[in-house]
């Protein structure tokens, strides 16, 4: 009840369109930030009130807030809390727009002419309405700085667009290099269906292990397999068949599908050693409702994903602290996103001005559950597309508890 109390709050603050909060005197400026969120208003602050009226907890849990709602509160909330510390000389101008994710809705308050006038617009959250503020940005010049969709299609050829959320290719590069850190000739297997995206991905594997035994004294053994046709070297074959007793073997499963994750999984649990295999996956297993954790564990499961809250560093229990005095609940995520977001803004803004994306990457930004290195994504090797956050974690499960690994 006291989330829902703490958020109801916080929606009051949401619906003033517009906050000047000022930092330090050292320097004049004044940096306009629009957020455009969907935080449905209206219909959130109708569940709102149902949770804090509901006759007992059992009704208050059943009331359904919509979940972009909530990701856009709790990083408002973030946001929030990075604007109530001390700067020394960064003032910031917000605006906050609810734009419902809807695309109608989002190209309504594009056309405002304030929002030209904006030095850097954060936002927005589905993919379509994110589209078209990149879009926005581009032809207006004005940073976009996209903390939720890793979509590589937003925008093309946009030197104005700086994707916080990592790629998926940044997140295969990154497992990749963990694996070459940790598992020094060890037994690859890449087991993939034959779908679109898990077959690029399988293919995004092979080519960098490929290009790593090109060059290597020490090499992987390196094989690929779909689940439609078990072929490998023109031989019809099984997993159990390209498992190495003698070595560590490597088994990445480059699927989203939780029934296929959940059967190869199976399959693996229960023919084999679990000593000598560890398990490489996607970052969405961590969401996953039906894959069973036992099989995660067990099989020494390493995931990606770009956040991590170490709570031993002082600067993150000092947020938990702070956060966690002023809205009575403990930060999700996106909090912590929205949090480290503005900071590394203000950072940024401080260091270089306005225009400080294309001096930053060389450089990486730590925040308190994140860590931005950004990096430019080119075009032909000649334009730039956008900006890049190439930073993930790999996280290992171990004794049924997430421990980064790299």
């Amino acid at each position: 009840m006291k989330k829902g109390l703490s958020r109801g709050i916080l929606l009051m603050f949401a619906l003033c369109l517009a906050a000047c909060i000022s930092f330090g005197q050292t320097d004049t400026t004044v940096y306009k930030v629009a957020l455009l969120l969907p935080f449905q208003t209206e219909s959130t602050d109708f569940e709102f009130n149902a949770i804090l009226n509901a006759h007992d907890l059992y009704t208050a849990n059943r009331v359904k807030i919509e979940d972009d709602a909530l990701i856009s509160l709790d990083f408002y909330q973030g946001l929030l809390q990075s604007l109530t510390e001390d700067s020394d000389s960064v003032k910031i101008e917000l605006h906050v727009y609810d734009n419902w994710n809807s695309d109608s809705m989002t190209a309504e308050i594009l056309k405002n002419p304030e929002l030209k006038k904006m030095d850097f617009v954060i936002g927005s959250v589905s993919s379509a309405t994110a589209k078209l503020v990149a879009d926005f940005c581009k032809a207006n010049k004005i940073l976009n700085i996209q903390p939720f969709t890793p979509s590589k299609s937003l925008t093309t050829e946009n030197p104005y667009h700086l994707k916080i959320a990592p790629t998926i290719d940044a997140h295969v590069d990154n497992l990749y290099q963990s694996i070459l850190d940790s598992f020094p000739d060890a037994n690859v297997i890449i087991y993939t269906p034959k779908s679109e995206k898990g077959m690029a991905l399988a293919q995004r594997f092979d080519s960098l292990f490929r290009s790593y035994n090109a060059g290597a004294e020490t090499k992987y053994t390196v094989s690929m397999v779909n689940s439609t046709d078990m072929m490998f070297n023109d031989k019809k074959t099984g997993l159990d068949e390209l498992i190495n007793h003698a070595k560590t073997n490597i088994l990445i499963i480059t699927s989203y599908d939780e029934p296929f994750v959940q059967s190869t999984l199976r399959t693996i649990f229960e023919k084999n050693s679990k000593d000598n295999i560890v398990v490489y996956g996607l970052p969405t297993w961590l969401n996953g409702d039906i894959l069973r954790l036992d099989y995660i564990n067990n099989l020494h499961s390493r995931i990606s994903d770009p956040f991590f809250a170490d709570t031993s560093k002082a600067q993150t229990r000092y947020f938990i602290e702070h956060f966690t005095n002023r809205c009575h609940v403990e930060p999700s995520k996106y909090a912590y996103l929205g949090y480290d977001v503005l900071n590394f803004l203000m950072k940024s803004v401080k260091t270089y001005g306005k225009d400080f994306v294309s001096q930053i990457a060389t450089q990486r930004y730590t925040g308190t559950a994140y860590k931005f290195d950004v990096a430019q994504n080119m075009k032909n090797g000649t334009t730039i597309n956008y900006y890049e956050n190439n930073h993930v974690n790999v996280l290992k499960v171990e004794d049924y508890q997430l421990k980064r690994v790299w």
